[in-house]
């Protein structure tokens, strides 16, 4: 949201992440998603448990400002990956995943910030349009940066990467649906799969045991000579 992004160019990247946010399968036990937009401040559109089922990208206030950068991803970690913002429990295991969109190079340092929070988790697309330096957007995507660094040269190619992200990001990767079990993508979607020994329920998701075990009573006799 900084001041080089125009008016039209900004309603292009809401459309793009409305787009993405379309693919997604949001829910209390399925993703999780905000909404963060930054310049020379961060401001927090809406956290990782605002919505419950659709998303809606309401009308944003274009912040027209810098362009941190850094502060942006120490937000991300330090503040919007929390469990009061919606995060799971980090003993849950559930995929924590960034995509930051810049136009230009941060006024701040990202380095060592962006290297803390892949450190901490964090899973971090990293997407430049126009005239970005591409290797700061290797210093702050993870690895392999062929499936988390990308650069546009326009705006309007920006949409282009929807389909990109619709294949690197699979379902499963982004939660595991509720499933008992495993979660297993498919090329649209998702399935739960049980581990061996076990049955997937009629409700798709949770499992019981193939082998049911009888209840046997047994009675002792305790005689005394």
């Amino acid at each position: 949201s900084s001041c080089s992004v125009g008016p039209s160019d900004y309603d292009k990247v809401k459309i793009f992440i409305t787009n993405i946010l379309a693919f997604l399968d949001v829910g209390p036990e399925a993703t999780h998603v905000g909404l963060l937009q930054y310049g020379s401040v961060v401001q927090n559109e809406f956290s990782l448990n605002t919505y419950s089922s659709k998303v809606v990208v309401k009308a944003m206030d274009h912040l027209a400002t810098g362009t941190m950068t850094g502060l942006a991803i120490q937000y991300t970690m330090e503040t919007a990956f929390t469990e009061p913002e919606g995060a799971r429990p980090a003993d849950m295991h559930i995929p924590r995943i960034a995509m930051i969109i810049t136009d230009g190079r941060p006024q701040d340092t990202v380095e060592e910030v962006a290297a803390q929070a892949r450190q901490a988790g964090i899973q971090i697309f990293a997407i430049g349009v126009g005239r970005v330096d591409m290797n700061t957007l290797r210093v702050i995507g993870s690895e392999p940066h062929s499936e988390h660094v990308y650069l546009v040269a326009n705006f309007s190619q920006i949409e282009t990467l929807t389909s990109v992200f619709q294949s690197n990001m699979y379902y499963c990767d982004l939660g595991n649906h509720g499933c008992q079990h495993d979660c297993v993508s498919s090329p649209e979607s998702y399935v739960c799969r049980c581990t061996r020994g076990y049955d997937l329920n009629r409700d798709g998701k949770t499992c019981s045991s193939k082998f049911i075990t009888p209840l046997v009573s047994l009675l002792y006799f305790y005689i005394t000579v």
